[in-house]
């Protein structure tokens, strides 16, 4: 009776287990169908995606089939108008950025909307013997021209008042070892020139391809066959500010610096100057030749790269003393040949075209060329020579959030490495001249 006692009391919990497994299966089952359900629910999205994007690409295939059937069939006299009107727009917007550039007049809101209205405006407007009138038709637009008159009137007075037609003429040179780098030029000490053989190497780069402002800005840089460019590269700021040096330090005794009283310092000739450079030419500085450097020399025309590579930053002008700082991103471009009779590679883009779009770049940049150094700065004392310095930088802004100094090895010697050997172990100083004016802005 015990054991069967007991026996009943294990098949009662044994039925309650069941009962409990029941459950546990049912839920199971349940959490099974959700799983199918959320399954379903994602399938159907997907099949509703699919459906809405074969939709889109047919709307889209039929904008793009009436779009293409709208310029084939476009006349060709209304095609080159609008085409060239788009061209005429361009220029005239280019125009209003030079104008604001050079004068600084248009960062306030205001003057912001001289170029809204030049995207805005959909006429040519009055011409008169080729010139434009600042006059406005019935329906408000005075037209491209009528900015264009507007521009051309108040330049004709601001030319005068910011002392654009009368500038104030500088040559200074800067000292990259000492102002920059803050390295010591003493004889007595042997120290601060092994400090500056150590920051020349630290700016020698295996190829100077390898940076896209060298490789996008510097012309005929590269090697025929390809191969690597090695070189140096030096990238420095400078800036026009109180208490501050040219290149952003703290004004120390021997630094230079241009007035901030100026609105606009802005660059005519630059030159490079290399103290110690061994193998130019003793007239224009290089030093004689003895047992002592003989082991050191180098081409006699080195040849360096100056790129300006941030942001050309000018003050407004200053009405009431103020001190409000415009910066510019300058796209140095190509205007194209109007005709390209030759079809030469001069320019990418036609002088017009239907199909050309306004978010593509319209012209090709202009590279920078090199230019001659030279080992004494005294050379540019007065008035520089126009054989040792460069005047493509012209009208560019002295300062500039990033410059870059490239100096190619496959210039100095056809020995690459030996080249920059000798270089780093000659060169005392990397001097940059510049030959600037400047505006008061009264």
């Amino acid at each position: 009776r015990q054991l069967a006692y007991e026996y009943a009391n294990d098949w009662r919990d044994l039925t309650a287990y069941q009962n409990t497994l029941a459950q546990l299966v049912l839920e199971h089952q349940r959490k099974l169908q959700n799983v199918s359900n959320v399954i379903a629910q994602g399938e159907r999205i997907l099949a509703e995606r699919e459906v809405f994007r074969q939709r889109a690409a047919s709307i889209i295939q039929g904008y793009r089939t009436k779009d293409l059937t709208f310029r084939t069939f476009r006349n060709e006299a209304l095609e080159q108008y609008r085409s060239l009107f788009d061209l005429a727009s361009r220029y005239t917007y280019l125009a209003a950025k030079a104008y604001d550039y050079e004068t600084g007049l248009l960062g306030s809101p205001q003057g912001q909307t001289v170029f809204s209205k030049i995207v805005a405006s959909r006429s040519l407007g009055d011409l008169s013997n080729g010139e434009p009138q600042s006059t406005t038709s019935t329906l408000g637009d005075a037209g491209l021209a009528g900015t264009m008159a507007q521009l051309n009137a108040d330049f004709s007075v601001a030319e005068g008042r910011l002392g654009i037609n009368n500038p104030d003429y500088n040559g200074t040179v800067f000292s990259l070892r000492q102002e920059l780098f803050r390295i010591q030029d003493d004889p007595e000490i042997t120290s601060d020139d092994d400090a500056w053989k150590q920051t020349l190497e630290q700016h020698i780069v295996s190829n100077v391809l390898g940076d896209a402002d060298v490789a996008t800005q510097c012309r005929n840089i590269r090697k025929p066959d390809g191969s690597a460019v090695p070189g140096i590269i030096i990238s420095f700021s400078t800036t026009i500010e109180s208490g501050k040096n040219f290149f952003g330090l703290e004004l120390c005794g021997g630094d230079h610096v241009y007035s901030p009283s100026s609105y606009a310092t802005v660059i005519s000739n630059a030159g490079i100057v290399l103290p110690g450079y061994v193998g130019m030419d003793a007239s224009i500085g290089g030093p004689q030749l003895d047992s002592t450097n003989k082991s050191n020399i180098l081409s006699a025309t080195p040849y360096v790269y100056l790129i300006p590579c941030g942001n050309d930053i000018m003050r407004a002008p200053p009405l009431g003393d103020t001190d409000t700082l415009r910066s510019w991103t300058v796209q140095d471009q190509a205007l194209p040949l109007p005709y390209n009779l030759g079809r030469s590679d001069f320019n990418s883009n036609q002088y017009f075209s239907a199909n050309g779009t306004l978010n593509e770049q319209p012209w090709i940049i202009r590279k920078h060329q090199a230019f001659r150094a030279v080992a004494d700065k005294e050379l540019f004392s007065g008035a520089p020579p126009l054989e040792y310095s460069s005047n493509r930088l012209i009208a560019r802004s002295a300062w500039n959030t990033r410059w870059k100094i490239v100096i190619p090895a496959v210039n100095l010697l056809t020995d690459e490495k030996t080249a920059l050997d000798r270089f780093v172990s000659s060169v005392t100083d990397v001097q940059l001249y510049l030959r600037t004016y400047s505006r008061s802005g009264n």
